[in-house]
């Protein structure tokens, strides 16, 4: 029962990673443009949410690259592996959102970076310290994390 907590785990921990960040935000702006269509002002001083978008879609997926090694079998093996593998994402999205300037996507790829890293603690909770009812909090984390990519998404235009 124990391996069958943690393989599921693994597995939902791993595909709910990867959902959440394998779409690349939109940089599209033939769109409508409105009254904020300053950009060429305001790009010697800030990050354009354009800009911004791309750099962002660049970084979280070449930091979530790595969630799609994660293996449920090695998991079981070495799970404090498996767990360092996710916290290097984490770390990675976090660098992600502390080189963008613009303050609306730093945020939104913030809130990405700190969902990830409540799921890399629930990873942490089932995989090492063995805790199967953390399991549980799954759906919560779930829901987090893809509530963070939809506004990112939202935010960009994806």
């Amino acid at each position: 029962m124990n391996r069958h907590i943690i393989a599921w785990t693994i597995a939902a921990v791993a595909v709910l990673g990867l959902a959440g960040c394998s779409g690349t935000p939109s940089t599209d702006e033939s769109g409508p443009k409105t009254e904020s269509s300053a950009p060429a002002v305001e790009q010697e001083s800030d990050q354009s949410v354009a800009d911004a978008c791309t750099q962002a879609a660049t970084q979280v997926q070449a930091a979530t690259q790595s969630l799609s090694s994660l293996d449920v079998s090695a998991a079981a093996a070495d799970p404090q592996g498996t767990v360092d593998t996710f916290s290097e994402t984490v770390d990675a999205i976090g660098a992600a959102a502390d080189s963008i300037s613009n303050s609306e996507v730093k945020e939104a790829v913030g809130a990405i970076h700190e969902d990830f890293g409540a799921m890399r603690d629930l990873l942490s909770k089932v995989l090492i310290d063995q805790d199967t009812a953390a399991a549980a909090e799954l759906s919560a984390v779930a829901t987090d994390v893809q509530e963070s990519t939809a506004a990112i998404s939202e935010l960009c235009g994806g």
